[in-house]
């Protein structure tokens, strides 16, 4: 039974990515069969959020239930949204898909929450990430206002030393979410200019962009080397079918975790598109 246990639980590892936690909580309910065939079900159904919906299943007392329940009001939530703001409909179906009664709690914050996130609306990842936590919490709206009071101080203290107001914006958007977002923002500063120092040398082009992904990881210089090699990996091999969009696929995929897997979809939708 222990070596049983413990090939199920390397499967799970090796083949869906699951960590020691999420095995833990798992295997007791469903053999790596199971969870596999129930990603794949997911996935089937919508690709985009399978991995959110198993991750969030997995804790449930019965996670295939909660899981197709959790998908069911995800959509449910989508449909509800999508005529009002469908820009952030799946945004807020995110957030809120797990809840007691999602699609009436989503429409009852959705109104104020869009207003507070009407300055935002060009900056799609910080107003998802704002939406994930804040309706979370207990107070959805309360929590959202204090993120932006929390980003609107950091914006204030980096752009007051001299920081561009773009790179400013970029790094409050992420230390808000912080405990402590000040100090938060000033080391996320003192990693942007190390990684952004590292990666001019070699990459001048995705330099930025490399800096701000990176910033942020426990390792910053670590993770810029392999944002830089999955970059240059991405523009050779996207190079030998399509030259011209190989720059635009490989500054938009190399922080993926499978480079050459997003990469090649991300070609695949440029052009269909």
């Amino acid at each position: 039974m222990g070596e049983l246990l413990r090939r199920e639980a390397e499967r799970l590892q090796t083949q869906l990515g699951l960590v020691e936690r999420q095995i833990v909580v798992a295997l007791p309910k469903l053999s790596a069969k199971q969870i596999e065939d129930l990603l794949e079900e997911l996935q089937a159904h919508d690709a985009t959020i399978a991995r959110t919906v198993l991750n969030a299943a997995l804790d449930a007392a019965d996670p295939l239930t909660a899981a197709r329940r959790y998908l069911a009001e995800f959509h449910g939530v989508v449909d509800q949204l999508k005529s009002v703001d469908p820009g952030v409909a799946r945004t807020l179906a995110n957030a809120t898909f797990m809840a007691h009664m999602p699609r009436e709690k989503a429409m009852s914050h959705f109104k104020r929450f869009a207003e507070l996130m009407l300055r935002f609306r060009d900056d799609v990842d910080f107003v998802r990430t704002v939406a994930r936590a804040a309706f979370r919490a207990p107070d959805p709206i309360k929590a959202a206002e204090a993120f932006i009071a929390d980003y609107d101080a950091v914006v204030a203290e980096l752009t007051s030393t001299g920081v561009e107001s773009n790179i400013a914006r970029s790094l409050a958007a992420i230390a808000s979410l912080s405990a402590e977002p000040i100090p938060a923002a000033r080391k996320l500063l003192q990693n942007f200019a190390a990684v952004l120092a590292l990666a001019k040398e070699t990459h001048p082009q995705v330099a930025r962009s490399i800096a701000l992904s990176a910033c942020r990881a426990t390792e910053p210089l670590q993770t810029a080397r392999l944002y830089m090699n999955n970059y240059d990996t991405i523009l050779r091999v996207i190079s030998q079918t399509d030259a011209r969009r190989a720059a635009v696929v490989a500054s938009q995929t190399f922080r993926s975790d499978n480079p050459l897997r997003w990469a090649k979809r991300y070609l695949a939708e440029l052009q269909a598109g």
